[in-house]
């Protein structure tokens, strides 16, 4: 009989185990304080690569908080809020919350660079110097085999719901 470490070993796959890459994109968007200005379609495509990158390797080599996640790096071309062509550049995590044999739920934090907020919105994210600014995203998600959709918190204005395929 596997012990229970051994047991939540097996649970929580390190999914750049099985994939290397997954594409995304917005299919929900929604702000809490509506505006008429306010877009709800994002457009958003993304790709994250899974695996060790030299951008989250120290944060893993000094915690054991996150000996389940899996690092990622990723890049995301949407429409902000205020139909602006804007990207995202990130790394995070990626941390097992439960599985089973072909579904997996997961909780993530990215932190990166944002940079489209320009003219009369240049304001609308905090510390926006140059036309970028940095931002921190969390999202929940739920990976099926290699299809995922996560719900995602944009700060305190929204909330989006992105579909995803992993390979």
């Amino acid at each position: 009989m596997a012990s229970g470490s051994a047991r939540s070993a097996e649970l929580f796959y390190d999914i750049a185990d099985f994939y290397s890459y997954s594409v995304q994109t917005s299919v929900w968007t929604t702000h809490f304080n509506p505006q008429p200005e306010h877009n709800n379609h994002q457009e958003l495509i993304g790709i994250e690569r899974f695996g060790d990158n030299f951008a989250t390797q120290p944060i893993l080599d000094r915690t054991t908080l996150l000996k389940n996640a899996t690092p990622l790096i990723g890049i995301s071309f949407f429409q902000n809020s205020y139909s602006q062509s804007t990207v995202y550049a990130y790394a995070g995590f990626r941390q097992p919350l439960s599985a089973n044999q072909r579904t997996h739920i997961y909780a993530k934090i990215t932190a990166g660079f944002i940079h489209g907020y320009r003219h009369e919105f240049q304001h609308k994210v905090p510390f926006n110097h140059f036309g970028i600014s940095p931002a921190a995203v969390p999202s929940v998600g739920l990976q099926h085999q290699r299809f995922n959709a996560e719900i995602i918190l944009f700060g305190a204005s929204g909330t989006m719901i992105n579909v995803g395929y992993s390979f």
